[in-house]
């Protein structure tokens, strides 16, 4: 299996590299569009407006419920673009959590009673240039943000906090602080890598050191239009040892306009006690869909985890619900379930309202 995953990664570098030419004329078109555009900035304040209502029940536990949003997924903040002409801008994002539900936008993780009206999810100041984008601050990292499709994302029905797929910074949650990153598209071919650039270990709110580095290539249409791949792969200096994802995605549209995607990930986890406890290393498959039709989208996804030297196992699924109300608001509704040896079982239902402005 991992020769296969080897195969998959060189073609997926050698695809690129043979339609680089084609690639290239692509980019100079939009630089050439880039430098005719005259000096000038722009600033636009945006946000995110969501509340949740919530209900967990582990097995033979209480059920829990609340009206919260401690996944960070109210959102205020500012981004904007400074041109410098020929190609060359600065540009910013400066992003705070809010939560509308409990005052904490922290959540719950410090195990506090005090409160924070806001908590950073990214803040960054870049560089825009011919031969790609430079930023620097706090980010997400390539293998957070390539082939992200769960649409209960940073809810608590999301695939991530019912095992389903990776946690940690290393892999699908948090943001990289006090780091640089690097991106570059050409045609359907995109290039990212983070790289920390700090060692302040001590503080809490560093899940990555100067150490630590993290990279990430797709591919759309590779071949057939609506196919592409992801691999992405964050590297912890501190444990010597490496998350890996590969991510296959088809996407189409049926005659009637409604759409379907579908999706294939396999991770090889080394980094995640969450998931795998004791040792954190295993391996992951998760399977998805969503069908989209009008103002409505729905989704169901499944995941089965083994844990690298036992018969240790997990299985988890969820069931999502988007509905459209305008085009800045929408109802979601999700169900989650998860079970695995040794572990105990639960399952988690939410009903959330969201508004965009």
């Amino acid at each position: 299996m991992k020769k296969l995953y080897t195969y998959l990664l060189l073609g997926f570098v050698a695809l690129p590299i043979a339609g680089f030419t084609g690639g290239m004329v692509t980019s100079e078109k939009a630089n050439a569009a880039t430098k005719s555009k005259k000096k000038g900035s722009s600033a636009n304040f945006y946000g995110r407006l969501w509340v949740q209502y919530s209900s967990e029940k582990a097995e033979g536990g209480q059920n829990n419920t609340a009206i919260f949003d401690d996944e960070g997924m109210g959102r205020v903040g500012v981004k904007g673009k400074s041109m410098i002409g020929n190609g060359y801008a600065v540009n910013y994002k400066v992003e705070y959590a809010i939560d509308l539900g409990d005052g904490d936008a922290a959540g719950t993780a410090g195990g506090t009673t005090e409160d924070h009206a806001f908590a950073l999810k990214q803040g960054w100041l870049g560089f825009l240039t011919p031969m790609g984008q430079f930023k620097f601050g706090s980010m997400e990292s390539p293998y957070k943000y390539l082939a992200k499709h769960d649409i209960l994302h940073d809810t608590l029905a999301q695939m991530r906090d019912t095992k389903g797929i990776s946690q940690g910074s290393m892999s699908h949650s948090s943001y990289w602080r006090g780091s640089a990153f690097y991106e570059l598209k050409s045609g359907n071919f995109r290039f990212a890598a983070i790289k920390g650039m700090t060692n302040h270990t001590s503080d809490a709110n560093m899940g990555n050191n100067k150490n630590d580095y993290g990279i990430g290539l797709e591919y759309k249409d590779l071949g057939i239009k609506g196919l592409s791949l992801v691999y992405a792969m964050n590297h912890d200096d501190s444990a010597d040892e490496e998350n890996t994802k590969y991510t296959i995605t088809y996407k189409t549209k049926l005659a009637g306009g409604q759409k379907v995607k579908v999706w294939y990930m396999h991770e090889d986890v080394e980094l995640d006690t969450k998931l795998f406890t004791t040792s954190g290393n295993g391996e992951l498959d998760w399977y998805g869909i969503t069908y989209s039709s009008g103002p409505m989208k729905l989704m169901f996804s499944t995941s089965d985890g083994e844990k690298d030297g036992s018969t240790e196992e997990t299985d988890a699924y969820n069931l999502g619900l988007q509905y459209k109300l305008s085009k800045t608001s929408r109802l979601y509704a999700g169900y989650s379930d998860y079970e695995g040896d040794g572990f105990t079982d639960y399952r988690t239902y939410i009903v959330g309202l969201r508004h965009d402005f």
